[in-house]
């Protein structure tokens, strides 16, 4: 047996074991069902390179080292099984004559047609047997007469032009016959891999791995995060000719139609001076039966080059240049994740060969929850029977390299919460810590977002939010700031009292609305562009720094004393969890640099581990509200409106404060491992943000006094253990007839 034989047969076993042709016989009974009659038929071809490999080890190499040529060997396989349904399709459209309906009593009404699907004929299934024979005999009935059609392997196109000559030339390209003539470039089967192991053989990390003497297009692995975008332009899927000879076939029939093939230039589709394959005459375009898609050229840093996106890389990264096109540009944002197989296409030098994807890989499914760590397993089984000793001991432990255990307590609490609300389908939560030691602040938040899944460390080098530029061609690129980049984890943005008025607004609109706005130049079609906004904020701010730079007469946010401009809300309110790391007395404050200097002193020259996740992103997974959580968070939101509504200091609850209690619930249960947010979870979430609200208005309604330090000569049971427990049990029973006391006339919450 022939090599190029032995190929068509594995092809024709994998479509078969694949449902490959299963979902083509689907696909040519929809083309069927349509009028027009499509002149193209799309059909990717899905290949798992480790199975097929059980089938066919060469056919596998194939796809892997030349994957041209294993497109014109599926492309080959395809023709024929399409034009084998096609001719099985028409004999049973011909030999089944359906009973004339019977007459409907709605006069109005026409009876309706109806669609028969057939079952499969033998003389299909003997495709796939093992065998010498090259050619097949399959009955063909193509409206004219039956007979025999035999359908060679080696010239299926001189076969197929055959038969078209005995068609009238009349007979319309949308007509019944037409079905039956399918050529061979009419068929559009990508290949669509995967199954590739990701081993470092076939990934590409980043422009050096490109191989630049490449003779033939070969497959390659790329993950990277996906850092500037080029808006979408127009290239040529398909494109009919016809022959200029008015009595020729061409004319008639779709013998001229060019589709686009990866691996191939958008040249190899569009022709200037083609000829017919019938008459050799010239070929004329028929404009009316183009196709036009959509491509986009991203720029992807790869996996091993992601630390180049923060401010403490020491290092240069060149992104990679990768093609996408049509379905694969939908949902495509700045700073998002990607994985692809691609195909690398040589060209000339000194270009670097040009990187194709044809299959954008979906993000893998959350894992099921996993063996914990020891230290936490043991923690998780200690604090089982309480509901608040978990998280609190998380954020007693959290950071102690920085700052001593207790010290800047709410705030590493506050971190913790954030980085357990971190994903890629919303924004995680806003934190914002308000106190004049930014030093220590900077450095928990450096040292925090070192256990966010992606982190970005805020320059005033880059861009905020994204930015637009068009290059020397022309095209228009959204370049990724750090808001953007952050896609899934934690920007950092720093010390928010040194952003200029513009900078600061800039990101309190981004906050508010939740997406990024960009503008496109001068394309009135792309004017301004929006994404969503999928990363959790953090900042500290000074608000004495703040308050020394202030000298306009606009409007000033109640605490931080900074001028609001044209925004609708103040900067505390846009920032969902705003820790005051200082009382207003300075009660614990100098206790707390006390217990810091001694430890600086003590670890000033010991260099600090790299952190270890004290819980795996994988465990957090996700919960769902009880009916008492819900009822604790909207009772809390609408009396703390409803009383703080006139307050002169401007500590009114802001509208998206019921969110911002909600996220804070859901983080908490989180971290306590548990599926369902309990009225413990809201409990804590209601206690953090009237801590806040105390320290910005100087009052609290539920008498709480905001304690940014744990006091340092207390025991551990009454910091984190049964002490506390009790408080919070007392906390909740003065939360309830709180919300009883100020919302019993609402129905609705009681």
């Amino acid at each position: 047996m022939k090599r190029a034989d032995h190929l068509h047969i594995s092809a024709l076993r994998w479509l078969d074991r694949s449902g490959g042709l299963d979902r083509l016989r689907s696909t040519l009974v929809s083309r069927a069902s349509l009028h027009p009659v499509p002149k193209v038929l799309s059909t990717p071809v899905y290949i798992n390179v480790m199975h097929l490999r059980e089938i066919d080890e060469e056919l596998a190499s194939l796809v892997m080292s030349r994957p041209v040529e294993a497109q014109q060997v599926f492309h080959h396989v395809v023709h024929v099984a399409s034009v084998a349904i096609n001719l099985q399709l028409d004999c049973s459209s011909l030999s089944y004559q359906p009973e004339p309906p019977l007459p409907s009593e709605d006069d109005h009404c026409a009876p309706g047609p109806e669609t028969y699907s057939p079952d499969t004929p033998d003389y299909l299934t003997s495709l796939y047997l093992d065998h010498q024979d090259k050619s097949q005999k399959l009955p063909a009935m193509l409206g004219v007469a039956a007979r025999e059609v035999t359908l060679d392997f080696e010239d299926l196109n001189s076969t197929l032009q055959s038969l078209a000559s005995n068609l009238p030339l009349e007979t319309s390209v949308s007509g019944e016959a037409s079905r039956s003539v399918l050529t061979a470039a009419q068929i559009h089967a990508p290949l669509r891999v995967d199954g590739i192991p990701w081993v470092k053989e076939w990934m590409v990390g980043g422009v050096k791995d490109l191989p630049l003497h490449l003779e033939e297009p070969t497959l390659a692995l790329v993950s990277g995060r996906v850092i500037s975008i080029m808006l979408p332009t127009t290239y040529t899927v398909w494109a009919r000719y016809v022959c200029s000879s008015g009595d020729c076939l061409g004319t008639a029939r779709d013998l001229h139609v060019r589709v686009f093939a990866e691996g191939r230039r958008e040249a190899d589709t569009i022709h200037h001076r083609p000829v017919c394959r019938v008459c050799r005459s010239p070929l004329v375009e028929d404009p009316s039966s183009r196709e036009l898609g959509e491509k986009s050229h991203v720029l992807v840093l790869a996996d091993s080059q992601a630390s180049a996106l923060t401010k403490n890389a020491h290092q240069r990264a060149q992104a990679l240049n990768l093609v996408l096109k049509d379905e694969m540009l939908h949902g495509l944002e700045p700073g998002q994740e990607v994985a692809a197989t691609v195909m690398i296409v040589p060209r000339n030098l000194p270009q670097l060969p040009s990187v194709e994807a044809i299959m954008v890989h979906p993000p893998p499914p959350l894992r099921s929850p996993s063996s914990l760590p020891p230290m936490f397993r043991r923690l998780a089984e200690d604090r089982a029977s309480s509901p608040w000793s978990l998280v609190l001991t998380l954020a007693y432990m959290f950071a102690a390299s920085v700052t001593p255990a207790g010290t800047f307590h709410t705030f590493k609490l506050a971190l913790l919460l954030s980085l357990a609300s971190c994903s890629s389908r919303k924004a995680g939560l806003a934190v914002l810590g308000v106190g004049s030691n930014t030093t220590l602040l900077l450095r928990l938040l450096w040292y925090s977002a070192r256990y966010a899944p992606h982190s970005v460390i805020h320059s005033s080098l880059d861009a905020l939010t994204a930015s637009s530029t068009k290059d020397s061609e022309g095209s228009v690129w959204v370049q990724g700031g750090s808001l953007l980049l952050a896609h899934g984890g934690v920007c950092v943005l720093g010390d928010f009292s040194k952003f200029k008025k513009e900078a600061r607004q800039l990101v309190c609109r981004a906050l508010e609305s939740g997406v990024v706005q960009v503008g496109c130049g001068s394309r009135p079609q792309h004017h301004t562009l929006t994404y969503p906004l999928r990363a959790a904020a953090w900042a500290c701010y000074d608000p004495v720094h703040a308050h020394a730079r202030t000298t306009t007469a606009e409007p000033l946010d109640a605490f931080l004393r900074v001028p609001l401009g044209d925004l609708t809300k103040s900067i505390t309110d846009v920032f969902g969890l705003v820790v005051y790391t200082e009382t207003p007395g300075g009660e614990l404050e100098s206790e707390a640099e006390e217990v810091i200097t001694l430890q600086t002193l003590l670890e000033g020259t010991t260099p600090s581990p790299h952190p270890q996740p004290l819980l795996p992103p994988d465990q957090l997974t996700q919960v769902v509200f009880s009916t008492k959580a819900e009822t604790l968070i909207r009772g809390y939101y609408v009396a703390t409106r409803r009383l703080r509504g006139d307050c002169v200091q401007g500590s009114a609850v802001p509208v998206t404060a019921i969110n911002t209690l909600a996220q804070v619930a859901a983080s908490h249960a989180r971290l306590a491992l548990r599926s369902t947010v309990e009225s413990w979870d809201a409990a804590a979430a209601v206690l953090m943000c009237e801590e806040a609200l105390a320290a910005l208005s100087g009052y609290s309604l539920l008498h709480i006094s905001p304690t940014p330090h744990l006091p340092p000569h207390s025991d551990l049971h009454t910091l984190l253990g049964r002490k506390n427990d009790e408080r919070m049990m007392n906390f909740q029973k003065t939360l309830e007839e709180f919300i009883y006391t100020h919302t019993g006339d609402i129905p609705v919450i009681n």
